[in-house]
C-alpha cells in the first residue's frame, strides 16, 4: 500500500517505513468503549425508570425495543469512528528513502497528501519524549529541519524516536559517504 502512494525515482530504494505508536490508537479505543458502556448504563437506568413508573405509557417490549435500537445505534456510530481512525492511523506512515523523506497524510477515506524533501536539505534531527507513557512506551516525536523557509518536518508519537533519529542520520551519512575506487 505504501508503495502506490509514492513513485520511486529510478535507483531510489526504500529503508525504512515508520507509522505512529499503538498507544494514540488504544485511547481512542478505550474512549469509545467508554463512551458506549457509559451510554448503556444511562440507557439501563432510563429503562428502569420506565418500566418502574409508566411515564410513557409504553409497553415493555416496545419500550426494550426502542433502547436496544438506541444502544444498537450508538454502538455502530462509534464501531464506525473506531474503524475511521484506524484506517487513519495505518494509512499513515513516513518512508525513508536513500534519497529523501516521505510523509504520507491520509485525511478522511478518500483524501491523502504526499509530502516529500530530499536528503540533502536536511540540516538538524532531533527527538523528544514527554510524559511517563511516552518514557515507558518509548515513543515521541521527531523533528527534522530542513533548509527551506517551510516550517520543519514532524514525525509524531513514533516508536522509539531516538533509533529512527539513527536511522535517519545513517541514511544521510551513507549518502554523503564519497564512493572511492580502489
Amino acid at each position: 500500500m505504501i508503495t502506490t502512494a509514492l513513485a520511486l525515482a529510478p535507483g531510489e530504494e526504500i529503508r525504512h517505513i515508520i507509522r505512529r505508536h499503538w498507544f494514540s490508537l488504544a485511547v481512542v479505543g478505550c474512549v469509545d468503549i467508554g463512551v458506549f458502556l457509559g451510554f448503556t448504563a444511562v440507557i439501563g437506568v432510563f429503562d428502569t425508570y420506565l418500566f418502574a413508573s409508566s411515564v410513557l405509557h409504553l409497553e415493555g417490549a416496545h419500550a426494550v425495543f426502542a433502547s436496544t435500537y438506541l444502544v444498537s445505534l450508538v454502538g455502530l456510530l462509534l464501531w464506525m469512528h473506531f474503524f475511521a481512525v484506524w484506517t487513519d492511523h495505518w494509512l499513515d506512515a513516513w518512508v525513508i528513502t536513500n534519497k529523501r523523506v516521505v510523509d504520507i497524510e491520509q485525511r478522511g477515506f478518500f483524501s491523502r497528501q504526499v509530502s516529500s524533501f530530499p536528503l540533502e536539505r536536511i540540516q538538524d534531527v532531533t527527538y523528544d519524549t514527554q510524559g511517563f507513557i511516552a518514557t515507558w512506551l518509548r515513543f515521541g516525536n521527531v523533528r527534522i529541519q530542513t533548509a527551506s523557509i517551510t516550517n520543519d518536518f514532524i514525525m509524531y508519537q513514533v516508536p522509539d524516536p531516538d533509533q529512527v533519529k539513527e536511522r535517519v542520520m545513517d541514511v544521510i551519512a551513507k549518502r554523503e559517504t564519497p564512493v572511492t575506487n580502489l
